[in-house]
């Protein structure tokens, strides 16, 4: 019964501990954790070891859980009814001098930074 109560009370104080580091971290930007500190009637290293009780509790906590995975279907394809069509310009940049590159919808992701690298370095 002992640890039971002790438990509950641990779990408690961790979580009035979250809720307080939680008010920290929306502090002003411009006041510093000292100060949010004083104003809150906490030492700057009592807040810190709030601060790595809640985290460490947090990592037990997600080491308990497990790792979870879904297993998501493959999207089917899907076929409209329009007719192919050239590929559709997606984007147009400009570089230095007369150079112009027009993206379209089909380029892939490595071949946009490619092209945009060589155009960083292009005169």
């Amino acid at each position: 019964m002992n640890t039971q109560t002790s438990l509950v009370a641990e779990q408690v104080r961790l979580k009035q501990w979250a809720e307080q580091i939680k008010e920290c971290q929306n502090r002003p930007a411009d006041m510093k954790v000292d100060t949010w500190c004083t104003q809150n009637g906490l030492t700057k290293a009592n807040y810190y070891y709030r601060l790595r009780r809640v985290r460490e509790a947090c990592l037990t906590a997600c080491e308990n859980e497990g790792a979870s995975f879904v297993e998501l279907p493959k999207p089917a394809i899907v076929q409209t009814d329009t007719p192919a069509s050239a590929p559709a310009v997606a984007a147009i940049l400009h570089g230095s001098g007369d150079i112009t590159i027009e993206i379209l919808n089909g380029a892939s992701s490595e071949l946009i930074r490619n092209v945009i690298g060589a155009l960083a370095y292009a005169q």
